[in-house]
């Protein structure tokens, strides 16, 4: 008997999700996806999680900030090895490959999304350079679905990211799957892992794309949006 009291709905995957709290062990194995972010300053790996700087690491003194300035020279396959190069859930390398073989220089997922991203911006009178790379991944992570966006445009106002307000109302598995990655993108905390990443059947391959590309633009910048190849 399952233990999901959401088993068979289709709210099963979104519990699934829920259950699966911070600190706790993941199904199987795997390590959460914060782990790959880790600063690779002074020839071993830093402490620091990359995810919580901007462009160098305080702890260790490595400096990224020139490979944001040339990141639009880079190849989109590249860049994913570079941040997630080190991932050992071969299931999550599997999908990883494949999205960036399908790649065809678009990061935001269709027009509607990059729509309501460039919106926001211009409602707010900014430029992506007024914003750090966290706030710019996760306005994109906000805006990759239409009712997540519904419910969370008025809490991102004033530069201000306060994401216990968002109402999760009417939301499905792979909205609150986007949800759980500016949750981590914002905290610091591990909300999604590299197992949940790479079940096809948890979180879908443009969901899954829109968490990858986020975390490239918290990490790079907005220079990945001049990516074409």
């Amino acid at each position: 008997m399952s233990k999901l009291f959401m088993y068979g709905t289709s709210l099963e995957g979104i519990e699934q999700l829920m259950v699966m709290v911070p600190n706790s062990q993941p199904r199987g194995s795997g390590m959460v996806i914060n782990n790959y972010f880790n600063c690779q300053g002074s020839g071993k790996d830093c402490d620091i999680s990359v995810i919580n700087v901007d462009d160098n690491c305080k702890n260790c003194g490595y400096d990224d900030w020139n490979f944001k300035v040339n990141v639009d020279k880079k190849r989109y396959k590249d860049i994913v090895m570079d941040c997630f190069g080190r991932i050992k859930n071969h299931s999550l390398r599997d999908r990883l490959k494949e999205l960036s073989k399908s790649f065809k220089g678009e990061v935001f997922l269709n027009y509607q999304h990059k729509e309501r991203f460039y919106n926001f911006l211009q409602e707010e009178n900014w430029q992506t350079h007024d914003i750090s790379s966290r706030y710019i991944a996760i306005l994109f992570l906000l805006t990759a679905d239409e009712i997540l966006w519904k419910n969370s445009k008025e809490i991102l106002k004033d530069n201000k990211i306060d994401l216990k307000k968002i109402c999760l109302k009417d939301t499905d598995t792979n909205a609150y799957a986007l949800y759980q990655t500016a949750k981590t993108l914002s905290s610091g905390r591990e909300c999604i892992r590299s197992n949940e990443l790479a079940d096809k059947e948890l979180i879908e391959d443009m969901t899954f794309k829109a968490i990858i590309n986020s975390a490239l633009i918290n990490r790079y910048g907005a220079g990945l949006f001049l990516i074409t190849k």
